[in-house]
């Protein structure tokens, strides 16, 4: 079997942490090479199937993004995570899905194109202290911002903001083939909200509260649609554990502190794939 890994331009021969996976996947009898999923020239037919990792770009170009998923189900290549549900997870109004399924997320409104938003009023309106503003469809906190005021016009999601991220930091729970396998916990730099290393924002292997952990199994059990891994996103306000995100395109998954996980991600690809 020969599959492809799909990353970006930035990182074409894989980021240090994924290049385990490809020895992991070699000994399940798996040929595994990384390809830029924006390369034209690239054959996608001749590969088995395509494991989308590390495409680090695809909220600046979702259109380009989404007809190459398309493209690769035209050509019966097998994708993972499958299209529905990257097609599902591409735009934060999945949130509003998870939140109809009863999964506790921030208070939030979602702006359409063309429409704006005074984010005072609406603070003020709905008791917020401030918002988050973001992109509906973004990654690694590209565009997120943190406002009391102004317009804002969409399209966009726009949340209160959660103050406890400061002060308890967010989890992130890693599943694997449906099963937990690690969480990390993170912390942004003092000063700052967000908690992406990108930003000067830190992370530790850690052990899930009960609290944590029974909100991540909730979201897991709540998706539309299977994924062989993803990563559950919440913080712990001291009332209520709360989805940040979940994220099911190309997550970081954090082997570079559970180097075991490779090897459960690898087998949970054979698992998929037979």
């Amino acid at each position: 079997m020969r599959l492809a890994i799909a990353t970006s331009p930035d990182v074409p021969n894989l980021p240090p942490g994924e290049l385990a996976l490809v020895s992991a996947l070699g000994q399940h009898g798996i040929s595994a090479t990384p390809a830029i999923w924006s390369t034209p020239e690239c054959d996608w037919a001749a590969y088995s199937a395509v494991v989308v990792r590390s495409c680090w770009d695809y909220h600046l170009r979702s259109t380009e993004f989404l007809k190459w998923i398309e493209h690769l189900e035209q050509k019966h290549v097998r994708v993972l995570n499958p299209p529905e549900t990257i097609r599902w997870n591409i735009d934060k109004r999945y949130l509003k899905d998870l939140s109809a399924r009863g999964i506790r997320i921030p208070d939030a409104l979602w702006i359409g194109t063309g429409d704006q938003l005074n984010v005072a009023e609406t603070c003020r309106s709905r008791g917020w202290h401030s918002a988050v503003v973001k992109p509906l469809v973004g990654a690694t906190a590209y565009r997120t911002e943190r406002r009391r005021e102004g317009i804002v016009a969409g399209p966009l999601i726009v949340q209160e903001y959660v103050q406890a991220i400061e002060t308890a930091g967010e989890w992130s729970l890693v599943y694997i083939g449906d099963a937990f396998s690690h969480a990390v916990r993170k912390f942004a730099r003092e000063g700052d909200f967000r908690v992406q290393q990108e930003f000067g924002g830190s992370i530790e292997l850690a052990n899930p509260p009960d609290p944590v952990r029974a909100a991540a199994e909730k979201a897991m059990a709540a998706l539309p649609c299977p994924a062989v891994f993803a990563r559950v996103d919440l913080v712990d306000t001291g009332l209520s554990v709360v989805l940040m995100e979940l994220e099911l395109i190309d997550p970081e998954l954090f082997f570079q502190l559970a180097p075991e996980a490779c090897e459960r991600l690898a087998a949970a690809i054979q698992a998929a794939l037979k």
